[in-house]
């Protein structure tokens, strides 16, 4: 993943959990799996139906994202899920005004974007407080050795 000096929640997680006596009902790594299952379900839907359908945005004045855009949303989605220190899934996901996808991640004072864009570009970046304070690109096969 990129590293970076400012806050960002695509940045990794803890590496190993440390089991307790005092809560033996939860851990840690409960919510590393559930950002898991919620970067697949993103996946199954809404990127595969939009991929299978692209129809559906025909009564919007929104481009279509083109299945190679789609494909790539996945591609970036998968590596995100599959990472060893999963990061929580988006909170929206939006195709924009130039035909690519977007990935919102909203947590309060912190906002996210993971744009992929029609030409294949794709470009993380986030605010603190509505302003931003980090912008990266990202090279689809080698995102996380940057």
């Amino acid at each position: 993943m990129p590293a970076s000096d400012t806050i960002s929640l695509v940045s990794g997680g803890l590496r190993q959990a440390v089991t307790t006596s005092v809560n033996s009902q939860s851990s840690i790594t409960h919510g590393e799996e559930v950002w898991r299952e919620g970067w697949q379900r993103l996946i199954d839907d809404p990127l595969i139906e939009w991929g299978c359908n692209p129809g559906q945005f025909e009564d919007e004045e929104t481009p279509i994202p083109s299945r190679t855009t789609v494909w790539s949303a996945i591609q970036v989605a998968q590596m995100l899920r599959d990472q060893p220190d999963p990061t929580p899934p988006p909170t929206r996901i939006v195709p924009d005004a130039h035909g690519g996808i977007v990935f919102e991640h909203d947590a309060g004072r912190v906002f996210e974007t993971i744009r992929i864009s029609a030409d294949g570009s794709v470009e993380h970046c986030w605010f603190i407080d509505s302003r931003m304070v980090g912008r990266e690109p990202w090279q689809l096969g080698n995102l996380d050795s940057e």
